[in-house]
């Protein structure tokens, strides 16, 4: 069948087909009639009438046969018209993005969009008068970006084409003096089987050292890519496979690809895996206003209920079976599960109890398969993402997806696992699974992610997972994705309990997340979290705000017992900036904060003098400032190259300035700030900012090393000090008790 071209799609006046469907519609209704009143009719009669020999051996058979093919007939129809419908409703869909970019995008960047033979377009900057014609590389990326966006949909109105087509053949049949044949309610049946029949093809194939071809890969990643959030398809998608074979399928496709795949292959197959993801997340995503009303013996079929959710658990505990030929190698269901879990953002129904079995497995002495320590030099991985590791410590993807969903994220982080009624193990918060007891100790054994060489895995290996974890710890206490560009949101209760708690572990052992911490790599999202809630981190350093110039911003964390004997909190933040990252996120929101509340404290200064309510109000921002200065010193002091240290948080802090708009935005100020005032605001923090945090290199590092002596003297007095309190637990004010 030949492909659609962009002048088919562009040129094309769909109009024709919308009325095709309204007519189909019509027979549709007609044929309705017909075969109610045939069933209602003549074989009611048929049957009621007292006939015998060869009227009743033959005529009432027949009458009912007839019947049958009225309904049958209404069937087909129905299939015809729900064909036609999807199709013209989503090829008008494709046709208005395609003229979008073309005639309203396009034309505003001054490009031309050609369509070629093959079916694709060119894109190409018009020549204006006095233009040299030289392009930036900006610019030409731009361009390939367009035409992959516009290619992208010309694509999916091929595969609805192809899609209906083949269906309206499957509807008709090859006997024409015949109804009844294909039954499709919708276009996303036809598209969700036509998925399943090349993933079980794959399947077989791969048990004969075959696979799929690469027009048979990309004709499933147009499937899955255009109906990746259609609840419809991803369901009966899921549904058809089961849990064994989608994690079959998905891992086989992922091993293949990054073991012996060209490069066309390996974008296939990851872009596969990413829409299985978000298909999953779909899938299991409870119907809004249904409070999850499956039972492990009846399933909804509007999405994958506990039925198919308790399957899954148990293919997630045992081996895929996939004949790589190495034992140790043989992936289980967590592992091929997990490279589905960083796409996406899931219900917590479904992620809470998935990522906590995989804690249970742990906690029982349950390890993950990993073949490096074995295989030599392998490079086959389960994740095709460029960043993320090859996959195979399933914890990484789980704490990934946690990252992607706040709710999830919270309610876990949250619980616990253990004193379950299968299990004898004692309970344990997930929190302190992860960030461990009360000394900082105990915490989880991260197991190494690599897939080639003899030696076993460094610790860079295993920090795939850590970076995931502060992924996860920052969805849970922020109420957004890590990743999410969008404005804050403001906090819930449980949240910033949760952001009290983790404060409290890391300031009572913040060496774990120094340069060389076993938790280093998740400081750049305490960094972001500390910025989420400056706020309450101002006010606490402030030793309250008696005068209510520091706002809420929803929940109050309570962290004013971190802020005594134990200085929980100064100790996070100066370790915490040792990470240029976390500096300057934590910089950039400080800064902001502070203008608020100078701001706010000189419109109102009560009894004080102007210049009083500002210097008070100044204070806490800079006390913060003189803390994060400090750790940023001690990485600076501890690095190879000073110069390039420096040079690394310099350049954070231009990179990090996002924090500023997020704060301003925030609108906890007590003088409203909106319209074009907010972007002249942001941008004033943001440039007295970087001239007065960005320094010299070379005389920073000078500096430092003159000062450290002195610093660590005293330092070594300061620890000697009585009073040191250790990590205990509190009360908030909702009357809950926080460990």
């Amino acid at each position: 069948m030949a492909r659609l071209t962009f002048d088919d799609i562009y040129h094309v006046s769909l109009s024709s087909l919308g009325a095709a469907a309204d007519d189909w519609k019509e027979m549709v209704d007609q044929l309705d009639t017909l075969a109610t009143d045939a069933v209602d009719g003549m074989v009611k009669q048929a049957d009621a009438a007292r006939w015998a020999g060869a009227n009743s051996d033959v005529t009432k058979p027949f009458v009912r046969k007839t019947a049958k093919e009225f309904g049958d007939a209404h069937t087909q129809a129905k299939g015809i018209w729900s064909m036609l419908r999807d199709a013209h409703s989503d090829l008008v869909k494709v046709q208005s993005d395609i003229k979008k970019l073309v005639d309203v995008e396009a034309k505003t960047k001054n490009v031309r969009v050609t369509g070629l033979d093959d079916g694709t377009v060119y894109c190409v900057y018009l020549h204006q008068r006095g233009d040299s014609d030289q392009r930036t590389q900006k610019q030409l990326d731009y361009l390939d970006d367009l035409a992959s966006r516009i290619n992208n949909l010309i694509a999916k109105a091929d595969e609805i084409d192809n899609s209906a087509a083949g269906a309206l053949k499957k509807i008709h049949g090859s006997d024409s003096h015949n109804f009844g044949h294909a039954k499709y309610d919708s276009l996303d049946d036809v598209q969700a089987e036509r998925a399943v029949q090349l993933a079980k093809k794959s399947l077989a194939k791969y048990k004969q050292g075959e696979e799929l071809s690469t027009k048979e890969l990309a004709e499933l990643k147009q499937l899955l890519s255009d109906n990746a959030k259609d609840r419809e398809f991803s369901v009966d998608f899921y549904k058809a496979l089961g849990p064994k074979d989608a994690l079959r399928f998905e891992a086989q496709v992922a091993i293949d690809a990054s073991a012996e795949g060209d490069k066309t292959q390996l974008k296939l197959a990851h872009s596969i895996q990413t829409s299985m993801g978000v298909a999953l997340a779909t899938a299991t995503d409870p119907p809004t206003g249904k409070d999850n009303p499956d039972t492990a013996f009846r399933e909804n079929k509007d999405y994958l209920g506990k039925a198919w959710q308790s399957e899954l658990k148990r293919v997630g505990r045992n081996k895929l079976e996939l004949g790589i030929g190495f034992d140790h190698a043989e992936p289980v269901g967590y592992q091929a599960l997990s490279s589905l879990l960083r796409h996406g953002n899931y219900d917590k129904s479904f992620l809470v109890p998935v990522a906590e079995d995989m804690v249970t497995i742990e906690r029982k002495g349950g390890g993950w398969p990993i073949p490096d320590q074995f295989n030599g030099e392998n490079h086959f991985g389960l994740n095709l993402d460029k960043k993320g590791g090859p996959g195979w410590d399933p914890m990484t993807g789980a704490l990934e997806a946690l990252g992607h969903s706040p709710e999830a994220s919270t309610a876990f982080f949250n619980g616990s696992t253990g004193e379950g009624a299968d299990d004898d193990l004692k309970k344990l918060s997930n929190l302190d699974y992860f960030l461990g007891d009360k000394d900082g100790k105990n915490g989880r054994e991260w197991p190494a992610d690599k897939t080639s060489g003899y030696i076993l895995p460094d610790e860079k290996s295993k920090t795939f997972g850590k970076d995931a974890l502060g992924h996860a710890l920052e969805s849970a206490t922020t109420g957004r994705a890590y990743d999410s560009d969008g404005p804050s949101v403001k906090h819930g209760q449980e949240q910033a309990d949760l952001f009290h708690t983790v404060v409290e572990k890391i300031g009572s052992n913040p060496d774990l997340v120094k340069a060389d911490g076993s938790l280093a790599p998740i400081a750049d999202s305490l960094g972001n979290m500390s910025a989420e809630y400056m706020h309450d981190i101002q006010r606490t350093i402030a030793g309250g705000d008696q005068s209510g110039y520091i706002g809420h911003f929803g929940a109050d964390a309570y962290l004013d017992d971190l802020n005594e004997e134990g200085n929980e909190l100064k100790q996070f933040l100066q370790a915490t900036a040792e990470d240029p990252d976390a500096y300057a996120s934590i910089t950039h929101a400080q800064q902001a904060v502070t203008t608020e509340i100078i701001r706010d404290a000189m419109a109102n200064p009560g009894d004080e003098t102007l210049s009083a309510a500002a210097t008070r109000a100044a204070a806490p921002g800079g006390e913060i400032s003189g803390l994060t200065s400090a750790g940023r010193a001690d990485a600076i002091a501890a690095a190879d190259d000073s110069v390039e240290k420096i040079n690394e948080y310099n350049q954070k802090l231009e990179t990090g300035n996002k924090w500023v708009s997020r704060v301003v935005e925030m609108g906890v100020g007590k003088i409203p700030v909106g319209g074009d005032v907010v972007g002249w605001a942001v941008e004033d923090i943001q440039e007295a900012t970087l001239n007065h945090y960005t320094k010299d290199p070379q005389e920073a590092a000078d500096q430092i090393v003159e000062r450290k002596p002195r610093e660590l003297s005293e330092r070594r007095a300061r620890s000697g000090r009585p009073g040191r309190k250790t990590s205990g637990s509190r009360r908030s004010t909702t009357g809950r008790t926080l460990h």
